[in-house]
């Protein structure tokens, strides 16, 4: 009995193994897409070579992408040297005409997204039984998606939770970010005053004027309880950080309306910065920790 499937690389590697005895192509791939990144997670020739780190695993991100920008079921594109769509981006050439078949993944959630993928050096004519299987596939992956999306998404917010960050801290070693520790500012009161219920009401609201608050490319976290974790890839400059800091801050003052009452609310915000520095982003998110939590003791100090 084959081992059960654990994660989304667990699914890619069954349906690269199926497709590889179902269909004689040179090449086949799987992406996935969160949003604001695609990754190849799994990608194998003919000759059962693997091509994660290869030159052409960059080709075969950017023709997977195509098939997230398109509607239609199926990409099949018999000649990449004569489709517009193909023939425009720098690399055919050197690649060669190929055929390329595409197929869409979308999880129920809409969180993700991915495609299931051919590329083949001669023109491809899959018939209807290769097209359904394929399309059963992409439909099982999905489920796989929508299963890998939950365990890391908090319920009640649908931010990202702490296990997407621990998983972020393991895998991100070679990237500079700065990072916010966000506090809400006495929310047990709330809580105590209004009842949980209406506390949860204010998180949600909280959670919307966070995500309008920073980049597609930043990584919103619900910490726990009213904390949240702001991870910004590319903004080192400590001027812009401060800058960002200062809008949510003011975002977070405006008065809420929930359920007829008017609510004000005040966050402390920590931050810390990879610039300068050979920290992890675990240690950032704990100097960030710190650096909010010093904010609140000075402030009770006042």
């Amino acid at each position: 009995m084959s081992s059960p499937t654990r994660s989304i690389e667990d699914a890619a590697d069954h349906i690269i193994d199926t497709m590889k005895h179902f269909l004689q192509v040179d090449t086949v791939f799987v992406m996935t897409n969160d949003g604001t990144s695609s990754r190849i997670i799994r990608a194998f020739n003919h000759q059962e070579e693997h091509i994660q780190n290869s030159p052409l695993h960059k080709w075969i991100e950017s023709f997977c992408s195509l098939v997230l920008n398109q509607t239609a079921p199926i990409l099949n594109i018999p000649n990449t040297l004569n489709d517009p769509r193909t023939a425009s981006l720098p690399f055919a050439k050197q690649l060669g005409a190929h055929s390329f078949v595409g197929i869409p993944v979308n999880a129920a959630d809409q969180q993700s997204s991915g495609a299931i993928c051919i590329l083949h050096s001669v023109p491809l004519h899959l018939d209807d039984r290769q097209l359904g299987f394929l399309t059963s596939l992409a439909a099982f992956l999905g489920y796989i998606l929508e299963l890998e999306n939950a365990s890391v998404t908090d319920s009640l917010t649908g931010l990202y939770n702490r296990r997407y960050l621990s998983h972020l801290c393991r895998s991100s070693s070679d990237k500079q970010y700065s990072v916010m520790f966000i506090d809400i500012d006495d929310f047990k009161e709330v809580n105590d005053s209004y009842g949980h219920d209406f506390g949860d009401l204010l998180l949600l609201q909280i959670a919307a004027r966070l995500k309008h608050g920073v980049r597609k490319t930043d990584i919103l976290v619900r910490y726990g309880g009213d904390e949240f974790v702001i991870c910004f890839h590319h903004l080192m400059d400590s001027h812009d950080i401060d800058f960002v800091a200062g809008k949510i801050k003011d975002s977070i003052k405006e008065p809420f309306s929930i359920n007829g009452k008017t609510i004000r609310i005040s966050a402390s915000i920590g931050i810390s910065s990879t610039y300068g520095t050979g920290s992890s982003l675990k240690e950032l998110i704990s100097d960030a920790d710190q650096a909010m939590y010093g904010i609140k003791q000075n402030e009770k100090n006042l």
